[in-house]
């Protein structure tokens, strides 16, 4: 084989083992079309022309294809694969100037003739492959030489074009021609393509339909956004997974060269004002731009045109372009950029007030900002009102920021910007914001004539924020619940919602350090005032209240507060977001407690779908709806999905973690991770698990708690009694009778036997307890205590299987030799799923299931599911022995216990933001 010196169309940059891989890529992603290729090659003078984008795969699979065909022809055939075409600014006369000396200097038969020479030079090469990339791009001269050496009946050839011109049409005339159309990926097959480019089994979920929006199926954009990940370290693999870290993809802006490589240093600055600028759609931005570059960048794709409500936009042709080249730009660049678009609209302005022209004002205000310009304070805060209802968070965290330092702003505007930008900073975890801004605020409520100029709600929220923060960063509770009772007594004589704002605070500062009955005690009444207004500054108060009711076992007025609560919520023209999102967590986690997957799972899917529909909806930043999909995934024993979902989670919230979500994430990782039988790592996360984090995790103190005890049973750790006695005890002061019913659940299992008064004090809290979480903990303390289940035939276990149907996973027997995989399905089939169920809820095939099978059965020593049935339910009845009492026998002999979790009431308060 021989190449020539052709730079890959669009290709993969870096290194050519790099294109090997997204070759073969290319290849396994779209089988049936590279095999629709080879069949077009076979006939002898075959002409075959693949029609698609830059970036489709074109050339990888003519690569492909024509590789096949020259290994099958042994020696007799020779592979040459042309240079793209050159731009008319490089000095290169023609496409074949390097490979075949002289040919493209004399005329164009003479030329052919050169090159046909030098394809036939090696004596024992009777047919020749002829790659040709985006030949609709020749110039007249190499259009009419490929034209004459393609009738020579010993060359094969395929072209590569994005649309077919004249001379394309020419080509191959007599000789078997096809026309082949190569199309995006849609979003299954990009999966497969960059699994084996990467290597792994599987791209994440999310990571794979993010990277599918971006790229909008074009491999080559695919390949950069999953190499670029790789390459700056946001790319993990766990589990035959990978997923970016990353909140945003940012690709380097060395891969714009293969888009950008052929382009004047005039065509490259428009294309940098338009990526800035985009859609750019004012006329008098559209003059001001060079019209040869851009009718140059139309015709290759680089700038395209699209339909806009008063007419043309124009944007960059490729979404990844348009990153990477403002990924690329420097900030000096930038401000440049924006200074210069500012300027251009500015000038056109002459009596316009932009602040009756929306769409102007808001491009005027975002070039300003960022162009540095000192913006008159009527337009910063037309615009600030105009982003009341959402927005790129960054971009109104600057609006507001810009609107509390004015000069111009009053007391009033300069509070309510301090307030939005507060919150904010704290959801996008923007700290060179928040410290200034809380300084700011401060000064706001000394200043006594500024203070004077507030309403008492605005001023009320100020200072309760204050308070809150100084729980978050580590202050002392009991001054924080003073402070609030001083600021309850000053407003005494106000309206019911500003007094509402003081008494949530309170609730919230006690819940998220950990004290839950007082934090139950202060919560709003049940019923629903009828003032809306009152409501919705109630919301944070009434979600916490929902998350201790599901601890409390009331789960079916938590799951109805948290949904009711979430409508009222998103009333009104100033519905605040994070309200929405936390009601939206707490609905979702009381049909988690219920054990009702099904629900929950709908919850979850409708706001996924809410997010998804929002590009800067601030659920994207929160971590809590990716805090749902780990429960979940707990819920229906998905561990694997579970463990993957809850690293990915965790990898963000180490950045910032603005809910305190990690303590419970945390958990959760560590149940799924004991389950897989990965216990080094499960001991980390229940250590991990028991830090003492400000905010949600201590709110929901006791589902951290029983999901850190089920580890540990997992692991038959020899402290798991004396831990579910702590719990049980902590639960019981806390006044949460479901999760002491877990507790002392925990303790019967373990110790194979219910003392009576457990089993007494266990029938009293299932009363208090919704059906039938109550009942089927008691049921299953019954069983226990009558001993019953430890004869070998006795494999029918009810209570055990209604306890998995509502999520809760009773430990298997030691199995060292089991994989990840085969524990899970283990773990199903033991209680008597069917391989198809089993497969349907783990998104593998049956016939997968059953290959598992037949390896758990080999490797435990039993023929069948009922001897597994058997195998689990005698080590539930008389294994679990080995932990009787408290502390009375050592862990798993492979490995050290897990360290004592402290209690849940603890209140270590969370680093600062």
């Amino acid at each position: 084989m021989q190449f020539g010196h052709a730079t890959p169309d669009f290709g993969l940059p870096g290194t050519p083992a790099a294109f090997d891989r997204q070759r073969a890529s290319v290849a396994a992603a779209v089988p049936e079309l590279r095999a629709h290729i080879e069949t077009a090659l076979a006939p002898e003078g075959a002409v075959v022309v693949l029609l698609g984008d830059a970036g489709s795969g074109r050339l990888a699979l003519a690569e492909v294809a024509a590789r096949e065909l020259v290994r099958e022809a042994g020696g007799s055939a020779t592979l040459f694969v042309l240079p793209q075409p050159p731009h008319e600014t490089s000095g290169i006369a023609s496409v074949f100037a390097a490979d075949f000396p002289g040919a493209g200097d004399a005329e164009a038969a003479e030329s052919g003739a050169r090159v046909l020479a030098g394809l036939f030079a090696d004596a024992s090469t009777t047919h020749a492959v002829l790659i040709a990339p985006n030949v609709d791009l020749y110039s007249p001269i190499d259009s009419r030489i490929l034209e004459l050496v393609l009738r020579d009946p010993r060359v094969r050839a395929l072209i590569t074009v994005k649309q077919l011109t004249s001379a394309v049409e020419r080509l191959g005339v007599g000789a078997s021609r096809s026309r082949i159309s190569v199309a995006p990926l849609d979003i299954e097959r990009a999966g497969t393509y960059l699994s084996v480019l990467l290597g792994v089994e599987r791209i994440e979920s999310d990571t794979l339909r993010r990277w599918f929006e971006i790229a909008g199926g074009n491999s080559y954009a695919l390949a950069v956004l999953a190499l670029s990940s790789d390459g700056s370290g946001a790319l993990r693999r766990s589990r035959g997974t990978a997923w970016t870290t990353a909140e945003r993809e940012v690709v380097s802006s060395e891969y714009a060269r293969v888009f950008i490589d052929a382009c004047t240093p005039a065509e490259i600055a428009v294309l940098e004002l338009v990526a800035v600028a985009e859609p750019v759609t004012e006329t008098v931005l559209l003059r001001s731009v060079d019209a040869a570059c851009l009718s140059s960048l139309f015709e290759r794709g680089l700038i395209v045109s699209q339909s806009h409500s008063d007419g043309l936009s124009l944007t960059i042709g490729n979404h990844l372009l348009a990153s990477m080249l403002r990924a690329g730009m420097s900030p000096v660049r930038r401000i440049q950029l924006n200074d210069q678009i500012f300027r251009v609209l500015s000038e056109e302005l002459g009596a316009l007030d932009p602040v009756y022209a929306p769409e102007r004002l808001m491009r005027l205000v975002v070039f300003g900002i960022e162009g540095g310009h000192e913006l008159p304070f009527a337009w910063l805060w037309a615009a600030f009102e105009l982003m009341v209802r959402g927005g790129d968070p960054r971009l109104v965290l600057n609006l507001a920021l810009a609107v509390t330092v004015h000069p111009g702003a009053d007391a009033m505007q300069a509070g309510a910007a301090a307030l939005r930008a507060y919150r904010l900073a704290r959801l996008i975890g923007d700290a060179g914001s928040l410290r200034p801004l809380l300084g700011t605020m401060q000064r706001l409520l000394d200043d006594s004539e500024r203070a004077a100029g507030m309403t008492p709600m605005l001023r009320t929220r100020m200072t309760a924020v204050l308070i809150k923060q100084g729980i978050w960063d580590d202050g002392d509770v009991d001054i924080a619940l003073s402070a609030l009772e001083v600021l309850e007594r000053s407003v005494e004589a106000e309206d019911d919602p500003v007094i509402e704002v003081v008494r949530s605070t309170r609730v919230q500062v006690l819940a998220y350090a950990g004290r839950l009955r007082d934090a139950a005690c202060a919560a709003p009444s049940q019923e629903v005032s009828s003032d809306l207004k009152t409501e919705w500054v109630r919301s944070p108060a009434r979600a916490i209240s929902a998350l201790i009711l599901d601890q409390q076992g009331e789960v079916g007025r938590a799951v109805a507060s948290a949904e009711n609560t979430r409508m009222l919520s998103r009333l009104g023209p100033r519905a605040r977001p994070d309200f929405v999102d936390m009601q939206g967590f707490c609905w979702l986690l009381g049909y988690w407690v219920s054990g009702s997957a099904e629900a929950a799972r709908q919850v979850l899917e409708e706001l996924v779908t809410a997010a998804s529909a929002d590009t800067h909806a601030e659920a994207h930043y929160s971590g809590l709806v990716e805090a749902g999909t780990v429960l979940i995934g707990v819920q229906e024993a998905r561990w694997t999905d579970a463990a993957q979902s809850a690293e990915r989670l965790l990898e963000r919230l180490g950045r910032h973690d603005s809910y305190g979500l990690a303590p419970l994430t945390q958990a959760a990782l560590a149940l799924a991770l004991a389950v897989l039988g990965e216990r080094d790592a499960a001991v980390r996360a229940i250590r991990a698990a028991g830090a003492q984090t400000r905010g949600l995790g201590q709110a929901v103190g006791g589902h951290r708690g029983i999901l850190a005890l089920r580890a540990r049973q997992w692991l038959r750790d020899g402290e798991a009694v004396a831990e579910a006695g702590r719990l049980a005890d902590w639960a019981r002061a806390e006044g949460l009778a479901l999760i002491e019913l877990q507790a002392l659940h925990a303790i019967a299992f373990e110790t194979r036997g219910a003392h009576a008064d457990d089993l007494a004090r266990a029938r009293a809290l299932a009363e208090a307890v919704d059906e039938p979480l109550g009942a089927a903990y008691v049921a299953h303390m019954e069983r226990i205590a009558a001993g019953a289940g430890v004869a070998a035939v006795d494999t029918d276990e009810p209570e055990v299987r209604m306890l998995a149907e509502l999520g809760v996973w009773l430990p298997l027997p030691p199995a060292p030799g089991l994989t990840a995989r085969e524990r899970e399905i283990a773990l199903l089939a033991a209680l008597g799923h069917s391989s198809r169920f089993i497969a349907e809820r783990l998104h593998i095939s049956a016939r997968t299931v059953e290959t598992h099978l037949s390896n758990v059965f080999a490797k435990i020593g039993v023929e069948n599911r009922d001897e597994l049935r058997v195998w689990a339910a005698r080590d539930r009845a008389a294994a679990a022995g080995a932990t009787r009492g408290v502390g009375g026998a050592p862990a798993a002999p492979d490995a050290a216990p897990p360290p004592a979790t402290p209690p849940p009431p603890a209140v270590t308060p969370a680093p600062s933001v």
